[in-house]
């Protein structure tokens, strides 16, 4: 659990330190590029995110599960799924070059998106080594990289503004990072881990292609929340997608925190199950469900509360229709903060099932994206969200309930809800005062509130100071 802890707040610190900084710089690239322009970007990113889930085929799940399992397989592993992501990075850049050779694009969007997808079969070549950190469960190394990934996204950012450059300007940051993400990945993994050598195991090959099957069609189906930024220039136009795309930073800045959660789980119950340690992976899931449900409804209450000032005040006035996204696309992150410990748990001992409740999700997305944006546009996008994360949750937690760990998660609502209300009393009452002091004095009267209600418990303070606590094992030492 304190291993965990350490992987979490390493992790997140990164996150945060970087997110600062990127964030108001991208906060500033979008005003600079203005709705039309936003919605091109935003277009690009979309294929580069829906294309990154398909492009291993979740094969990665599967490396860190085994990894995780039995680690004196991690060469093994390793030498045989670089050997099939190769082939499947430059598969998949080739039908995203289809894609765009086919499209009405306009030719400054197709011409980035050409870049992005040699970008992507670039980084695809990093997820082996990746997979093999995370299996190990040094989540700290890919925290560090992915702070470098954040400071060389926010340079090439202040370069595009600075110098006057546009989307194809742009697209070359994925590919610069892309390499610099193999060369100190490859290092780090050679030098601590395992080694590696490329291996045509055949025979293994198939092994992997049958045991990743539902890793494969869960990948394909998680496209679920990230369909409506492809589907808006279609449906509706680049304007309503440069809002929708403004907005949803929101969601891609506070997501990595339940992905970070869920990551730093996975192959936690993985050994923990595997193991039979039932109590103890019942602990961890109980405990971090607890800690997501009393960050979750916070920022929710927020956010529906400070929508308006949160969007003009990062995007500037001409983004003002925007906010009527954003109190959706943060509650239904929101969601995603709750159900991310189930999740973790879910893919790692269901597989099967969570396929099913994903693929019946993207369905629904799908089918009522494609009826509802023609009529009401980004905000029905953000609508759908929600509700799809809503069906995620209620999904992963009936059937781990059910059929893997019975664990209590209603009763951890209560002094987090009632804390939110005094919040939101709070903000509504001092609302005249300057945004960041609505936002710093919510902060403070939602802690004193859970204090007050004795929401913390001593077992929190021990992971906590646990997860602070420097890694006294010598692998730590030595990577990066």
């Amino acid at each position: 659990m304190q291993q965990i802890g350490r992987n979490i707040l390493s992790l997140l610190f990164s996150r945060v330190m970087a997110g600062i900084i990127l964030f108001f710089i991208y906060t500033r690239l979008i005003q600079y590029f203005g709705p039309e322009v936003a919605g091109q970007f935003g277009l690009i990113a979309g294929y580069l995110t829906v294309f990154s889930f398909f492009v291993d085929l979740g094969m990665q799940q599967l490396v860190i599960k085994k990894v995780s399992e039995n680690k004196a397989e991690a060469s093994r592993y390793l030498s045989n799924y670089l050997g099939i992501q190769f082939f499947l990075g430059l598969g998949f850049m080739l039908i995203l070059d289809v894609i765009v050779l086919t499209s009405h694009y306009p030719q400054a969007v197709r011409n980035a998106l050409y870049v992005t997808g040699l970008s992507l079969l670039i980084s695809s070549l990093s997820m082996p080594f990746m997979a093999i950190i995370n299996g190990f469960q040094r989540l700290g190394v890919i925290a560090k990289v992915h702070f470098l990934n954040s400071l060389i996204n926010a340079s090439m950012m202040a370069l595009t503004i600075y110098l006057n450059k546009g989307i194809f300007f742009m697209a070359f940051v994925n590919i610069i990072a892309a390499v610099i993400d193999f060369i100190i990945y490859w290092y780090v993994v050679e030098k601590n881990f395992t080694h590696f050598r490329f291996k045509f195991d055949f025979p293994f090959w198939k092994t992997l292609f049958a045991l990743n099957l539902p890793f494969t069609l869960l990948t394909f189906f998680s496209i679920y929340n990230r369909i409506d930024t492809l589907l808006l220039p279609h449906l509706r136009s680049f304007t309503e997608n440069g809002y929708y795309t403004a907005v949803y930073k929101f969601w891609d800045t506070l997501a990595y925190l339940p992905a970070v959660v869920s990551a730093s789980l996975y192959p936690f119950f993985a050994e923990a199950i595997a193991g039979n340690r039932i109590e103890e992976a019942r602990r961890g899931l109980e405990s971090y469900t607890r800690y997501m449900i009393a960050l979750a409804l916070p920022i929710t209450m927020g956010a529906f509360l400070l929508s308006h000032r949160l969007t003009v005040s990062f995007f500037g006035p001409k983004f003002e229709p925007a906010a009527q996204a954003l109190g959706l696309l943060v509650a239904a992150v929101a969601v995603l903060f709750i159900y991310s410990p189930v999740n973790a748990l879910i893919i790692s001992q269901r597989t099967k099932t969570a396929v099913k409740i994903t693929g019946f999700n993207l369905v629904l997305n799908l089918v009522l994206n494609l009826i509802l944006i023609r009529k009401y546009g980004f905000v029905a996008a953000a609508a759908v969200t929600l509700l799809s994360e809503c069906v995620q949750w209620f999904g992963y937690t009936y059937f781990v309930n059910r059929d893997v760990i019975r664990f209590k998660f209603m009763p951890f609502f209560a002094k987090p809800f009632l804390a939110s209300i005094i919040m939101g009393g709070a903000i509504y009452f001092a609302h005249n005062l300057n945004l960041w002091l609505l936002v710093g004095l919510g902060g403070t009267v939602y802690l004193a509130a859970l204090g007050l209600l004795r929401f913390f418990q001593a077992e929190d303070r021990r992971l906590l100071f646990g997860g602070l606590r420097v890694n006294p094992e010598p692998v730590e030492r030595d990577v990066l």
